[in-house]
């Protein structure tokens, strides 16, 4: 009897031993940015640093938004306690579904430039506008004559 329990339990032992090595060895990693669980292009609440300043940054996003279906309603400066920060947008959209949809940000200035966050429901660049800002950036500071 004692060598039939002991018989159950080593066959119970190996069953679940194969089931945890087959079942942890199909587990994805979860840090962020490892392996190629990131996505290919900038993701909502990431800094894009641009070598532009932000007039410039405010002058392409104008010509850029009516391409792809949003309008800039506002533009200004952006000031906090130590003086200017940079410069303020609005932008609007209308979409099938969902209605109206207004989104803000501020390009802020550094010394290398500038940098905007994107956004992803009401605050910084919205996500589908990223692409071709970015591409007008670049063809921008390409032709200026900057690396």
């Amino acid at each position: 009897m004692q060598n039939f329990r002991a018989r159950v339990f080593l066959l119970i032992s190996c069953f679940s031993l194969a089931g945890l090595i087959t079942g942890c060895s199909t587990v994805k990693s979860v840090i962020p940015g490892m392996g190629s669980d990131s996505p290919p292009g900038v993701a909502a609440g990431e800094k894009l640093h641009l070598k532009i300043t932000p007039e410039e940054a405010i002058a392409i996003l104008q010509e850029v938004a009516p391409q792809n279906g949003w309008q800039v309603a506002s533009t200004g400066d952006q000031f906090d306690l130590q003086g200017s920060r940079g410069k303020y947008f609005r932008l609007e959209t209308e979409k099938f579904l969902g209605g109206a949809k207004s989104m803000s940000g501020v390009f802020f200035s550094e010394p290398s430039g500038a940098y905007v966050l994107v956004g992803k429901h009401n605050t910084g660049l919205p996500e589908e506008l990223t692409g071709p800002f970015l591409a007008a950036v670049e063809a921008r500071t390409k032709t200026a004559g900057e690396p």
